[in-house]
């Protein structure tokens, strides 16, 4: 092998090691810290209405938020929820961008609000993707409780529902409302099935249902939410993203790897940030200068003779 080739593999080499130990930081500190956001410790293993969706839970995690107004205030926008009646007050320019087709506009829709066992809450088109991107209403309690049961990535529809997704409102004084949201699912008998979960599915679904409470308390207190805001932080994301993938290709292809080595790391620790924790805008626009000043900050200039 040639002294290119060979300065390739080792680059590729550094890369993978790197990514392995990003990964083990992700499962080992981050993973659980995201798992249960928002819940107290309580409210983490209490029983819950829905859970008999799924009798023999492997994973279960449950995320709460307080909602500064009373639970008949907050039942109506979240009796709406669905792609076919008000939508998931989540990041919907990501939900439109791969098919959803998701309301784009925040009010109440009062004949959308309607429930009975058996319904269907719609994520996906039911004239897409061969109309499997639903899940059916399993539990309810008017006002309180819409627990649906749901299909794990991999179940297809002629088995039974393997996963539970369960929304629970309690009144937190006169004025206050939380509201616990719980999934559950059944044993994977696969690595491959729990890596994806874990590494895939896990952090896709926390970012966006984190942005579903967070959108849920702004319509119930406010009537409105902060869509514009939501389309920054995915720009954020977006660009963040791409610094990731140019420190990649620095490291394979420049003749000093080291600082986009550093520049690789330190972008996927913004990544992490922006899409789990989702700070303010200014704070990650300052957050993902740093990987970019040390992707492109020009070398100092050597001085005193040669």
């Amino acid at each position: 092998m040639n002294v290119r080739g060979t300065r390739l593999l080792k680059r590729l080499a550094i890369l993978a090691a790197t990514f392995t130990l990003i990964v083990a930081h992700y499962v080992v500190m981050v993973r659980p810290a995201y798992l249960n956001w928002g819940a107290t410790p309580e409210e983490q293993v209490k029983p819950l209405p829905g859970d008999e969706i799924v009798e023999w839970a492997a994973s279960q995690a449950t995320r709460a938020i307080t909602i500064a107004a009373p639970a008949d205030q907050v039942w109506p926008w979240l009796a709406q929820l669905g792609q076919d009646r008000g939508g998931f007050y989540s990041f919907d320019v990501l939900e439109n961008l791969v098919g959803c087709e998701m309301p784009t506009v925040d009010v109440l829709r009062p004949d959308k609000q309607s429930w009975k066992v058996g319904d269907r809450l719609w994520m996906y088109p039911s004239h897409k993707a061969g109309g499997v991107g639903f899940a059916t209403l399993q539990a309810f309690e008017p006002g309180r409780v819409l627990g649906f049961g749901t299909r794990m990535v991999g179940t297809s529809l002629d088995e039974a529902e393997d996963g539970s997704w369960t929304y629970v409102l309690e009144p937190a004084g006169a004025t206050h409302t939380r509201l616990l949201v719980r999934g559950r699912g059944s044993p994977r008998h696969t690595l491959l099935g729990v890596g994806f979960d874990w590494l895939i599915f896990e952090p896709i679904h926390f970012a966006m249902e984190r942005r579903m409470l967070i959108g849920l308390a702004e319509v119930a207190e406010t009537g409105a939410r902060s869509r514009r805001v939501n389309h920054l932080h995915v720009l954020l994301w977006t660009l963040t993203f791409g610094l990731l993938a140019a420190a990649k290709v620095a490291v394979i292809w420049r003749e000093h790897w080291v600082r986009p080595l550093v520049a690789f790391v330190a972008a996927a620790a913004v990544f992490e940030v922006l899409t789990l924790r989702q700070p303010p805008l200014f704070i990650g626009a300052l957050m993902a200068m740093v990987p970019a000043l040390i992707l492109w900050q020009p070398g100092r200039r050597r001085t005193g003779p040669k």
